[in-house]
């Protein structure tokens, strides 16, 4: 396993003692996709797409975790000390990323091959945001919204407090997906031609989608003739519905306690 990590210890200069962390982390082997994790307890994830071969790790303090820096005694200067630091270790090629004193996280931004798949992992803070990767995506965060956008292959997100907004260029044929939320909108566009049996729960909410969502015989729902203002079908839902689109497919999830779900096509 390589680690390479940066710390209080690790950087005393005082010009970079305010700055952000940065790490570059040559991948072991280039050609192949890579799973990036990221876990933390505060604080926001980025990813985006980067260089191949190589990830990008760059660290700052949430707005929970930052602290106030004390004015140095008379006479005196700061040189370090104080700082979250960053560390990433490597495993074959699966990248772990921990940012803070003990995983309690910051502000995380990454770059990465855009053929990488994540492991995403938040508490506090927010958002989770996935920009232009291809791979099997899973994003989970108990306070805070979860946005990805562009994306391709499959995604599992889950967040208690906050919405979901999903933008899919192609999904991976024959693979389940899930969007769950306790408090909050999910909203999710799937390209014209994805094939799906979808799983439709929102108990205090209505579901929408301009896709011809064709209803299995024992789903408890009402559908309108189309004119509602967000969609072309609009689903009333008693407790959960199941129907299919395109002629059906792998199960896709939509669930939320509080909040609408909305389904658009591509």
């Amino acid at each position: 396993m390589k680690i390479f990590s940066i710390g209080a210890l690790a950087l005393t200069v005082a010009a970079l003692a305010a700055a952000q962390d940065k790490v570059t982390v040559p991948l072991a082997n280039p050609s192949q996709p890579v799973t990036v994790k990221v876990n933390q307890v505060n604080g926001s994830i980025t990813v985006v797409a980067g260089k191949a071969g190589e990830i990008v790790v760059e660290t700052g303090a949430s707005q929970k975790t930052s602290r106030r820096t004390p004015e140095p005694p008379p006479g005196m200067h700061r040189i370090g000390g104080g700082r979250d630091g960053v560390e990433v270790s490597q495993e074959g090629n699966v990248v772990t990323v921990q940012t803070g004193r003990w995983g309690m996280g910051g502000n995380t931004t990454l770059q990465v091959p855009a053929n990488s798949s994540l492991n995403l992992t938040s508490v506090n803070g927010g958002p989770l945001d996935v920009t232009g990767i291809s791979g099997e995506i899973e994003a989970d965060i108990v306070n805070g919204s979860i946005h990805l956008k562009g994306v391709s292959g499959t995604v599992v997100a889950h967040s208690v407090n906050g919405g979901i907004t999903v933008t899919m260029d192609k999904v991976t044929a024959d693979k389940p997906m899930s969007f769950t939320t306790l408090n909050g909108k999910i909203d999710v566009t799937l390209p014209g031609d994805t094939k799906a049996r979808l799983r439709l729960k929102s108990e205090r909410g209505t579901i929408y989608s301009d896709f011809d969502v064709k209803l299995e015989a024992d789903g408890k729902a009402t559908v309108d003739d189309g004119k509602g203002a967000e969609a072309k079908y609009r689903i009333r839902v008693d407790r959960s519905v199941n129907g299919t689109i395109n002629g059906g497919g792998p199960e896709y999830r939509f669930e939320s306690m509080n909040g609408n779900i909305v389904i658009h096509k591509k």
